[in-house]
């Protein structure tokens, strides 16, 4: 969605029709802001790979990256919104108090903040494997073999119950926002499983 201007965009009423448009454009506007600050590829591989995620979304077999979660946080958000204008006031937990927010800062807010903790629980390897990724050489119909081959390296990972269960949901395609609502828990918790179910696995790959 093209904006002409912000006082345009906060008198924005929020529609099944436009809130996809509105999350793109939100989830897209927030990336740019920390790559106005910082030339880390981080930002930059997030950025594209999040393009590649819009221009590809009615793709069937397309897969998505982890950068279209920030897309879901604010469709979301958004979504239990409809009918109101982004610059309506509502609350948002904002370091453990609630405060009071327009619509369209506190959808920017947990953007931002979904991203930096992205960023801080990330090291510069993790951003080559998980988001610099080429998704067209990527290849989902494995062989009965390789299948035999993941479901061993998964066994040697010794994952619990709960990290199984958030793979399990990750390797069918969910978003974080889709698996945390399928067990019944918070994004950031999904979020905290998938990094350390991520250097389980760069662990095992470098020993």
């Amino acid at each position: 969605m093209n904006f002409k201007c912000k006082i345009y965009a906060c008198d924005e009423i929020i529609t099944t029709d436009n809130v996809k448009s509105l999350s793109e454009y939100l989830s897209l506007h927030c990336i740019r802001s920390f790559i106005r600050f910082s030339d880390s590829s981080f930002f930059i591989n997030l950025y594209n790979n999040l393009i590649k995620d819009i221009l590809s979304k009615n793709d069937v077999n397309h897969i998505f990256s982890p950068s279209y979660d920030l897309f879901m946080d604010a469709y979301c958000f958004l979504f239990s919104h409809l009918g109101k204008r982004l610059n309506d006031i509502t609350k948002v937990s904002k370091y453990g108090v609630l405060k009071d927010m327009n619509i369209l800062n506190a959808c920017c807010f947990i953007i931002t903040k979904h991203i930096r903790k992205e960023y801080t629980s990330y090291s510069s390897l993790d951003v080559q494997l998980f988001y610099n990724r080429n998704i067209d050489t990527y290849n989902p119909d494995y062989s009965d073999h390789e299948w035999r081959k993941i479901d061993k390296i998964i066994e040697r990972l010794n994952l619990n119950e709960k990290e199984l269960k958030v793979l399990n949901l990750l390797l069918e395609g969910k978003s974080l926002s889709e698996t945390a609502r399928t067990i019944s828990c918070g994004v950031s918790t999904v979020f905290d499983r998938r990094a350390k179910l991520q250097k389980k696995y760069l662990s095992l790959i470098h020993n």
